[in-house]
C-alpha cells in the first residue's frame, strides 16, 4: 500500500514536472509568438513621417528638382532590452563607427524609452542595414531635396531647409503646393520586432515651369563666360515670351542649390528680380513711346543735339557722339542723351509719368518668386526739371531687370502689359491644381508699337546695337551704358553697366531677351559687352525652335 502510495506521488512529481517543461516549451517556443503579440500591441512610439515632396518639371517634363529616398534609423530600447538576450556586435559596429554613439551605452540609459533616433543612413549601406536589422531597431523612410541642374537653375528653383521647407525661389513660393504632408503617428511593433506604419502621408504637387532648361543651360555658360571675359562683378540674363512666361532667367555668380549652405547670400539672391540699377539707355524705350503715344511727337521731327554737350540747369549732359540734327528715330539708334532729354521736357513730367507707370516701374512686376523688389522713382510732385532730363535716358531711377524686360514685353506683343510668369502649372495625381491665366492691359497703341519697333530695328542695323546682328534674321533692341552711382555722391568715373534688350524676330517677335553686364573691365558698352551675347542667344534659339529667317538679311 506503502509502495503504491509512493509510486502515485512518484508519478505525480514526475507528471508535474513534465507539464511544467511542456508549458514552458509552449511559452518559450510554440507560443512565444503570441506572447510578443501581447507585448508588441503596448508598444507604439509616436514618430514624425514626413510625405513627399513635390517634384519641379521644365516645359519638357526635364525634372528640375526631386526627392531621393533617405532612410532614418531607429532604435526602441524597451522593446531591444527586453527582447535580445545578447547585443548584435557587427551592427553595433556599424553604429558606433558610422555616427560616432556607443548604442550599447544608449540602449542601456534608455531602456525605459521607445524611440531614439541614431540618424540617416548612407544610401550605399541600406541593403546592408535592412538585411542584418537587430530586432528592436527600424529604419524610417524619409526623403532628402536633390537638384539635377544646380547651379544653372537655382536663382529660379531655389532649396529646401532641414524643415524640408522652401526658403528661396520657387521652392519658397510655392512651398504650400510642393510640401508633403507632415504626420505624427503610432507606430506598430510586430511581434517578430519589426516597424508598420498605420498610415502613410500625403504627397505634395508638381510644378510644372514655363522655363526651358536647355535654353536656361546655355544662358547659364554664356553668363559664366562674359562675367569672366569682361571680369564683372555681376551679369544677368532673361529670356521671355511675348506673353510673360518666362524661359530662362539667371545672374551670376549663382550658387548650388544642393550645397546651398556654402555660399553667401550675395551668391543666393536673385538678382534679375530684386537688384536695383540705373539703367542707362534702354530705359529710352520708355521715352520713345511716351513721345509718340501722346503724339507730342510724330516721329517725323528732327532735333538739335548740341555737338554733343548741352549745358541745362545747372549741369551739362553729354553724348557720346558729337552729333548735330538728327531725325527722331536716329536720336535712338545713336542713344543721344542729350535729344532725349529735350523729348521727356517737351512731354513734360505728367506725361513722361503717365507712361512710366502704365509700363509698370515704381511697382512689382507681380512674377512668381519670392523677394522681388519695387524699384525706385522721384517723387512725381517734387521732381525738377533736370531729373526728368536725366530720367529720359535712365539715371535717377532704380529698375529691375524683370522690370526693364516687361516694358519691352508690351513691345513684343503689340502694346499689352503683361506679369511675368515661370509655373505655367500645378498637377498632382494627373488633376489640375492650378493653370496660369494671362491678364493683360493695353498701354500703348498699336501704331505707335510699329513706330517702335522700326525705331528698335534701325539700333540693331546702323546704331549702337550693330553687334546683335545676325545673318538672316531681323532683330531690333536697344543699348544701355550706365554710370554707377557712388556712395560719396554723384556717379563714378569707373563703373558703368553695359545692358542690351533685344526682340527677335522684330517683324514677328517671339522672344524677348535681356543681358545685363555690371561693372566690365576695360570697354562697357552695352552695345560692345552684352550685344554680341544676344545674338549668341539668338543665334540658338532660331536653331532650336526652327524659326524661319526672313527674306530681309542683315549683313
Amino acid at each position: 500500500m506503502k509502495k503504491t502510495r509512493f509510486n502515485f506521488l512518484f508519478f505525480l512529481i514526475i507528471a508535474g514536472f513534465f507539464l511544467v517543461a511542456f508549458k514552458a516549451f509552449l511559452v518559450q517556443i510554440a507560443d512565444n509568438k503570441n506572447y510578443r503579440l501581447a507585448y508588441a500591441k503596448c508598444v507604439e512610439p509616436l514618430i514624425d513621417i514626413q510625405g513627399k515632396r513635390g517634384y519641379i518639371y521644365d516645359c519638357n517634363n526635364k525634372t528640375l528638382a526631386l526627392d531621393i529616398p533617405s532612410y532614418q534609423l531607429f532604435v526602441d530600447p524597451k522593446f531591444y532590452t527586453e527582447y535580445n538576450k545578447t547585443d548584435d556586435k557587427n551592427f553595433f559596429n556599424y553604429i558606433n563607427s558610422n555616427f560616432q554613439l556607443n548604442i550599447k551605452n544608449i540602449i542601456e540609459q534608455n531602456k525605459n524609452t521607445r524611440y531614439f533616433n541614431i540618424g540617416t543612413i548612407k544610401p550605399k549601406d541600406f541593403e546592408w542595414v535592412r538585411a542584418n536589422l537587430p530586432k528592436g531597431f527600424g529604419l524610417i523612410k524619409n526623403y532628402s531635396r536633390f537638384y539635377p541642374y544646380a547651379n544653372n537653375v537655382s536663382q529660379v528653383v531655389g532649396f529646401c531647409g532641414n524643415s524640408k521647407h522652401g526658403l528661396e525661389g520657387l521652392e519658397k513660393e510655392y512651398d504650400i503646393f510642393l510640401s508633403g504632408q507632415n504626420i505624427k503617428q503610432k507606430v506598430k511593433i510586430t511581434p517578430y520586432g519589426n516597424f508598420e506604419f498605420l498610415k502613410k502621408p500625403l504627397d505634395g504637387a508638381n510644378l510644372h515651369l514655363t522655363i526651358n532648361v536647355d535654353i536656361q543651360n546655355y544662358l547659364h555658360f554664356l553668363l559664366k563666360e562674359t562675367l569672366k571675359e569682361r571680369q564683372a562683378k555681376m551679369v544677368i540674363g532673361i529670356i521671355a515670351k511675348p506673353d510673360g512666361a518666362i524661359v530662362a532667367l539667371d545672374s551670376v555668380p549663382s550658387y548650388d542649390n544642393n550645397k546651398f549652405y556654402d555660399y553667401s547670400y550675395a551668391n543666393i539672391r536673385n538678382n534679375s528680380i530684386n537688384y536695383l540699377f540705373e539703367p542707362g539707355s534702354i530705359f529710352k524705350i520708355v521715352t520713345m513711346s511716351s513721345a509718340l503715344d501722346s503724339n507730342t511727337f510724330t516721329g517725323n521731327e528732327t532735333l538739335f543735339c548740341e555737338n554733343g554737350k548741352w549745358k541745362f540747369s545747372g549741369h551739362v549732359i553729354s553724348d557720346v557722339e558729337k552729333n548735330g540734327d538728327l531725325p527722331f528715330d536716329k536720336v535712338f539708334a545713336y542713344s543721344s542723351n542729350i535729344c532725349s532729354a529735350k523729348i521727356a521736357l517737351k512731354e513734360n513730367k505728367e506725361i513722361f509719368y503717365k507712361y512710366l507707370w502704365a509700363f509698370g516701374f515704381g511697382k512689382k512686376t507681380g512674377i512668381d518668386l519670392p523677394g522681388e523688389a519695387d524699384g525706385l522713382v522721384k517723387d512725381y510732385v517734387n521732381l525738377k526739371p533736370f531729373d526728368l532730363a536725366t530720367m529720359a535716358f535712365g539715371q535717377g531711377i532704380g529698375v529691375s531687370a524683370i522690370q526693364i524686360v516687361r516694358a519691352y514685353i508690351a513691345i513684343a506683343n503689340g502694346g499689352y502689359l503683361v506679369n511675368p510668369y515661370i509655373v505655367n502649372y500645378i498637377e498632382k495625381d494627373k488633376k489640375i491644381l492650378y493653370k496660369h491665366k494671362e491678364t493683360k492691359k493695353q498701354i500703348l497703341l498699336p501704331q505707335t508699337i510699329e513706330k517702335v519697333k522700326q525705331i528698335l530695328k534701325l539700333v540693331v542695323e546702323e546704331g549702337t546695337g550693330t553687334n546683335a546682328k545676325i545673318q538672316y534674321y531681323a532683330i531690333g533692341g536697344k543699348t544701355g551704358t550706365a554710370q554707377v552711382a557712388s556712395h560719396k555722391g554723384g556717379y563714378s568715373l569707373n563703373d558703368y553697366t553695359g545692358s542690351f534688350v533685344g526682340i527677335f524676330p522684330i517683324d514677328n517677335p517671339q522672344f524677348v531677351i535681356l543681358v545685363t553686364v555690371f561693372d566690365p573691365k576695360g570697354v562697357n558698352y552695352g552695345g560692345e559687352v552684352a550685344a554680341p551675347v544676344v545674338a549668341k542667344l539668338v543665334s540658338m534659339l532660331a536653331a532650336y525652335y526652327k524659326i524661319e529667317g526672313s527674306g530681309n538679311v542683315i549683313r
